[in-house]
Parts: C-alpha cells; structure tokens; sequence
C-alpha cells in the first residue's frame, strides 16, 4: 500500500472531446446474429449484462494524439496557466498513435510546448490517468514543476471491429468464449485532459489532496490483450481482449474494501463526509453490492457508462469533468474518486471542490 498528500496542488481546469459516431448495443447484436442463433443467445444480452446501450466512436484512422490534443488545448484554454508554465505533459491512454515516440511527445509538440518541459506515456489499463494525476501531483509538491497536463486520448474503433469479426469467423465459438470476449465490445472512445498546477498560480482552486494505492497482481489474468497494438498498426487483424468479468469485479470490489479505510486516513474524511463519488466506468457490473463490499455509498456515484460505454482510460476522468457541471459539484465539496485497472491495480483519491 502507498499512500500520498498534497497541500499545494490543484486541478485547474478540465476538458472532454468525444466522438460523434454512436454505435449502440442493438447494432452491434445485428452484426453478431448469426452467432447469437448458433449459440441460442437472446437479442439484448449485452446491454442486459453491461447497462450499455451506446458507446462513442471515432474513425479507425483518427490517431489517439490528434483527439488528445484537442482536450488538451480546451483545458489549457479554460485554465489560467501559460503555455510557458507548463513543466510536464503525460499521455495515459492504452490506444496510442506508434510504438515510439512514446504519444505524449506528439501531443507536446502539436501544444507547441517549450523544450524545458517533460514529455511521456503512462500505460497502466483503465488506471493509467490516475496515475499520471498522481505523478503530477507529486511533481508539483515537491517544487519540481508548477503546472502541467494529464490526458488520454481513446481511439478503440479497430479494437471493437476486429473483436466483431473475429467473433463471426471462429466458428468453434462456445458461450463461455462470448461471454469472455463481450466486454470488449463494451468499450467505447473518447479524449479528456486535465490542467493541475500549484494553488500559488491556480485560477479554479479545486484541491487534489492525496489518496492510497495497491496493486494486487494475482489478479493479473483476469483480462488480458493479445496484441500490443498501435493506431498506425495495420497488419493486426485480431485483436482480441478477454475478460472474466464477475471474477475480476469481484476482486476489484475487495480490493477496494482495503483501500477506503487508507484513502479515509489520509484525507481525514469519513464515509458520511464524501459528497460525491466517480468510479470507474465499467458498467453496471459495478452496483451496490460492489459499494457495500467497499463500505460506501452507491448514491453518491455518478454514471455516464450507460451512453458512453467503457471509455477506458478516459473513462473516471471524463465522468468527473461532465459530472461536476451535471450534478453539480459546489465549491468545497469532497469528491472521492475510485479508480480500478486491469492488473489489478487501484487508486483512491480525494478532492475539495
């Protein structure tokens, strides 16, 4: 377990670009029909199982970078940090545009960012903004940076589309094989962007405070990729993610019935004192049974997986940046933010609004 503190770092501001290709859950069964008739599965269990009824998509050829870079420089737009002031930029998203450089240096080039700035990828599943906000946020404690940006841009059309043809073209398909596979066809794109900086220079003031950590690798198979793919890659026809989704909840929900009461110490809140709760995004997988096991309030979650799917990286991040506005969030109230990755890793942190 790590746990981390900050007394000086803020989120300045926020941003979402997100698709404007909805794909729905009926859709993607029409396309799978065939499958569904060999293997006698009823019309709706995907969104039936999930909660999902859409998701968003972007073009196969829209690169991870370029719907980034949009984010990016709405927040940096909405913030009232100079490009000057920036001291690091981190791309946390699983899709990226190549093998190298790593995405975040492309991002870093088209926000035109001086040379005396960082610039590179964190990769860590669904939690890998998380832990760009907290390496960040670290960097800024400790008077290495002033300010600086985290984003994620998810490009998962080619992810999606190969999953659906490949589930067409194996005839020796069993029902435990779909079930293993449909998350995938959870997952949907988008791109979102932070701009934290040190409250000395912060116009917003909304205060990142710290938080708690664990990483339970014993759990590591329970969802896992074949390929490690890139958005200019187009010779991998199938990639394919598999999922035991009830083992992988399961172990996800006692592992943060471990990380509450450290996230509580450090941020001196009780569970009566959180406000608000963003998640990650999984799907309706995550319900109140989850909560309990993490001694929490479900009442207090806020959901956009329901339109926009599994967003992956993206996926907490752009909950937080529409919920705040959609609930709303007032001034000086406690958000507790819980996120969950592949791995398995989680990430609990709170913020004074």
């Amino acid at each position: 377990m790590i746990r981390f503190a900050f007394k000086h770092v803020c989120i300045d501001s926020y941003a979402v670009n997100l698709p404007p290709n909805e794909m729905t859950s009926a859709e993607i069964e029409d396309r799978l029909a065939p499958l569904y008739k060999r293997l006698q599965i009823p019309m709706g269990t995907l969104e039936k199982l999930s909660g999902i009824r859409s998701r968003h998509l972007w073009d196969v050829k829209v690169l991870p970078s370029e719907v980034a870079t949009v984010a990016a420089t709405k927040a940096l737009e909405k913030s009232g940090i100079e490009r000057s002031q920036i001291g690091a930029l981190f791309s946390c998203s699983v899709t990226r545009d190549n093998f190298e450089p790593a995405t975040a240096c492309i991002i870093h080039h088209n926000l035109e960012l001086g040379e005396q700035s960082l610039a590179f990828d964190i990769s860590n599943a669904c939690i890998g903004f998380s832990d760009g906000l907290m390496m960040l946020g670290n960097l800024i404690e400790s008077g290495i940076v002033k300010a600086g940006i985290v984003v994620s841009g998810e490009n998962v059309a080619r992810i999606v589309d190969n999953n659906l043809k490949t589930l067409l073209r194996e005839e020796a398909l069993t029902r435990d094989d779909l079930i293993e596979l449909l998350p995938t066809l959870t997952l949907g794109s988008g791109a979102v962007a932070y701009v934290l900086c040190h409250d000395s220079i912060s116009t917003h003031k909304h205060r990142l405070l710290g938080g708690a950590l664990r990483t339970a690798t014993q759990h590591s198979e329970l969802c896992s990729g074949n390929a490690d793919s890139c958005a200019t890659d187009k010779n991998v026809e199938s990639i394919l993610m598999r999922t035991e989704s009830s083992k992988i909840i399961a172990a996800a929900s006692k592992l943060g019935s471990r990380l509450w009461p450290e996230t509580s110490e450090v941020l001196g809140w009780k569970r009566e004192d959180v406000q608000h709760i963003f998640c990650h995004q999984v799907g309706r997988q995550v319900n109140e049974a989850f909560y309990r096991e993490m001694g929490l309030d479900y009442q207090k979650e806020y959901t956009i997986y329901r339109e926009y799917g599994n967003m992956v990286s993206a996926a907490l991040p752009t909950a937080l940046a529409l919920g705040v506005d959609d609930k709303p969030v007032r001034k000086g109230e406690k958000v507790l933010c819980t996120a969950f990755g592949s791995g398995l890793n989680g990430v609990f942190y709170g913020i004074e609004w």
